[in-house]
């Protein structure tokens, strides 16, 4: 990256972040409330009724992996409503930036704002669960570049789905895409569930990206044991990373008409 594309891309980036800190505390807000709620009915009412409680820690960990992927709707609803509106991103296509680097900007900027508001539900999850969420447990190289990794796996995905949808077939972005590959790729379970279910299925779950995001962090934070290993999930997820850049920005240039 040239020193001008460099200075473009970290302007770009600052002017956004500026916007987002505006907003955060009302973000973190809602995020916490909705963490909170999902934690008191999974680890908490759940056991009561009978579940194991080696659950809470398994869902915990799950729930702040999937909290990028809630986002992901906002993103891209609000990046299709300027597309097909005043489409202010042309503005930016006219800076000295190719727009590979913009689409670039764009991915990253919206891992940063996923990554920003999941950062405090570690915290808030060790004073909710208490000594049933042990830290002794977590590895935490393999947990700090896993969590950044699926932040940025949330980002590419959001920017792959502003390309290949249109603003009126929004509502259907979440049950076409988000539910299923949040609801089948280990919100409740682990993979190792529904490969005992069926080996077919546990086989089919494994197209979920979702999944990797899911066993890697359960496995950085939990102990490997009963997850798909920590650097074959970190190794598909980073390929998923690659692919949705390269097809998203790919069709958002055909879209956008831009070299």
């Amino acid at each position: 990256m040239a020193n001008g594309t460099l200075t473009v891309f970290t302007q770009l980036m600052k002017r956004d972040l500026l916007g987002f800190w505006r907003e955060f505390p009302t973000k973190l807000l809602d995020t916490c409330i909705l963490f909170l709620t999902n934690v008191i009915v999974f680890c908490y009412f759940l056991p009561a009724a009978g579940l194991d409680k080696s659950y809470a820690p398994f869902f915990l960990i799950g729930s702040i992996a999937s909290f990028g992927i809630i986002e992901v709707v906002g993103k891209v609803g609000a990046f299709l409503a300027d597309l097909e509106g005043d489409c202010a991103i042309s503005h930016t296509m006219i800076l000295p930036i190719k727009s590979r680097y913009v689409f670039c900007y764009i991915a990253v900027f919206w891992a940063l704002t996923s990554l920003f508001l999941s950062i405090p539900l570690f915290p808030l999850g060790k004073i909710l669960l208490f000594n049933l969420f042990n830290l002794a447990e977590i590895s935490y190289f393999k947990l700090i570049i896993m969590f950044i990794s699926s932040s940025i796996f949330f980002g590419t995905f959001a920017l792959w789905l502003s390309g290949m949808v249109k603003i009126s077939n929004l509502n259907a972005i979440w049950l076409r895409f988000i539910a299923p590959m949040w609801l089948l790729g280990g919100y409740v379970t682990s993979w190792a569930v529904a490969y005992k279910f069926n080996h077919l299925v546990g086989y089919l779950t494994l197209l979920d990206p979702m999944v990797y995001v899911m066993e890697g962090m359960r496995a950085a934070a939990l102990g490997q044991e009963g997850y798909i290993p920590f650097w074959v999930c970190f190794g598909v997820l980073w390929i998923v990373i690659i692919a949705c850049f390269w097809h998203g920005s790919s069709r958002l240039k055909k879209r956008l008409d831009c070299v």
